[in-house]
């Protein structure tokens, strides 16, 4: 049997590793013959509960030999359940996805996975068991886009135990979705788009100010809450918004424009967090609730804080903006993510061809 192509010899017999380009998380794979049986098997990760290193990877790749020695299965798919697969799961990319997904998972998981599911072998759950949660769903009347969640928890946990040998095949593939319109959709009339940004150059604290600029920049909440003085470069005129704060999962860097950079001089410290919770001095932990309650019922509009986002697309776009200059705006990582702004003035458009057609056909 060779050697997987992307993993490299380490000075520990039998044992491999690969390093992932992006989480530079390490993979351990175990090799080894017995009685003319070759074995191999992922024995562990750099992030894992045990903080696997090739030495601790070397001691479980004598214990397998051991095991198979003794006549005894290799195979992890004998051993954890559902349950203990999951949880060791959440372990392994605790420290690659955001505290918040990393909750819901959890939560997700407590709430719609049955006991008797949790343990079952991982080589015994099949797709049937998860269409019977989403098919719960569906009765229960949640949305097609909160369903589908089912398939971003099991989708790269079934292939994580693929890797681990667990089991042959991703049994999400074969999941069936209701059909649903995942595309928020959300404008507001020019004039009650002044009316917002007036509302907001008014706030009297230069903070909360700023942090409201920002969103009318485009940029998601955990992103502001998380800048700090030193992702600002006043000299250059840019910001950075780190990798490990934002979903593409890269530094993204945008341009400050003169009115962002005048009232950032205003709160200017030399390091830290910009925004910090008045109670704690820590990150806040949402934009202001009774301050943005307070600016739409000024202005007289019902907006969620990531409607800002949907807000500054679809303008751009109505104003023939280039898709490739909104995608930068808004960083998003692919073009077709920034397509469904483009989409919506298409649809736009034809709902007004037909109430022309509905209006002419009266007559």
């Amino acid at each position: 049997m060779g050697t997987r192509k992307d993993y490299i010899k380490t000075k520990y017999t039998g044992i491999y590793v690969k390093e992932d380009s992006k989480t530079k998380i390490k993979t351990y794979l175990a090799r080894a013959k017995v009685n003319g049986t070759e074995i191999e098997q992922i024995v562990g990760y750099s992030n894992d509960r045990y903080k696997t290193n090739p030495s601790l990877a070397f001691n479980r790749r004598v214990e397998l030999i051991n095991t198979h020695k003794a006549g005894k299965s290799t195979k992890r798919a004998d051993n954890p359940t559902l349950d203990t697969f999951f949880n060791e799961f959440q372990d392994m990319r605790k420290e690659t996805i955001s505290q918040n997904r990393w909750k819901s998972a959890f939560y997700f998981y407590s709430k719609y996975v049955s006991d008797s599911l949790k343990k079952k072998h991982m080589n015994y759950v099949d797709s049937d068991d998860l269409q019977k949660i989403i098919n719960h769903m569906i009765n229960e009347g949640k949305k097609g886009s909160y369903i589908v969640t089912v398939k971003e928890i099991f989708s790269p946990l079934f292939k994580k135990a693929i890797e681990f040998g667990l089991v042959e095949k991703n049994i999400t593939d074969y999941l069936k979705f209701p059909k649903y319109d995942n595309i928020k959709y959300f404008s507001l009339p020019e004039d009650k788009i002044k009316e917002l940004i007036n509302a907001i150059m008014n706030i009297p604290d230069n903070h909360y100010k700023v942090l409201f600029m920002f969103l009318l920049r485009g940029r998601r909440s955990n992103e502001i809450r998380t800048l700090c003085f030193e992702d600002i470069d006043f000299e250059n005129k840019l910001y950075t918004v780190r990798d490990e704060n934002n979903k593409t999962r890269k530094n993204l860097t945008y341009m400050l424009d003169a009115e962002l950079i005048e009232h950032l001089e205003i709160i200017r410290e030399k390091k830290g967090l910009i925004f910090k919770s008045p109670v704690t001095g820590e990150k806040l932990t949402a934009i202001p609730k009774k301050m943005w309650a307070r600016i739409q019922k000024e202005v007289g509009i019902k907006m969620r804080i990531h409607d800002f986002r949907h807000l500054l697309g679809f303008t751009l776009v109505n104003n023939n903006v280039p898709l490739e200059s909104i995608s930068r705006a808004l960083g998003h990582s692919k073009i077709t993510t920034t397509q469904r702004y483009s989409n919506q003035k298409e649809l736009m458009a034809k709902d007004a061809v037909d109430v022309f057609l509905g209006i002419v056909n009266k007559k």
